[in-house]
């Protein structure tokens, strides 16, 4: 498995695609809101496993903020741990580093998983794109 920053067109291309197929066709929701404009000042993670586009993220930077989203690991490679490297990878991060602490606006199905990297849930459950979320945030040490 390797993890990296995206820096090529091949890199976002492969992104787009994961995303497409595990939030547009497995999770419905719409193509409309699932790019948006946050994704051109976004850093974005592509995760591999054998050589092969396995997962992706992106990280949201603002002042003293850091925000992880679109996390998706295609479904032939989920229970590889992939998610949980991209997560730790997320932060070694200097970016992230920097700002001490993480949020997330998880889906409430990925909540246990998300417990399991050290986030502590700091919201009630919501609604983004139809589907239940929570946000949650780890402190870095």
């Amino acid at each position: 498995m390797q993890i990296k920053v995206a820096q090529t067109q091949s890199d976002f291309f492969q992104i787009v695609r994961i995303r497409a197929e595990v939030f547009i066709r497995e999770q419905n929701v719409d193509s409309e809101i699932e790019m948006d404009e946050k994704d051109d000042t976004a850093i974005h993670c592509l995760a591999t496993y054998n050589h092969q586009p396995a997962g992706c993220l992106r990280v949201l930077l603002h002042d003293s903020e850091v925000i992880v989203g679109r996390v998706a690991v295609l479904k032939k490679y989920r229970r590889h741990h992939i998610g949980k490297a991209m997560m730790n990878y997320v932060e070694t991060l200097p970016e992230v580093q920097q700002r001490g602490k993480i949020t997330i606006h998880a889906q409430l199905t990925a909540k246990d998983f998300y417990l399991s990297c050290g986030f502590t849930p700091i919201s009630d459950i919501y609604l983004e794109a139809g589907i239940q979320h929570i946000s949650m945030e780890k402190m870095l040490k």
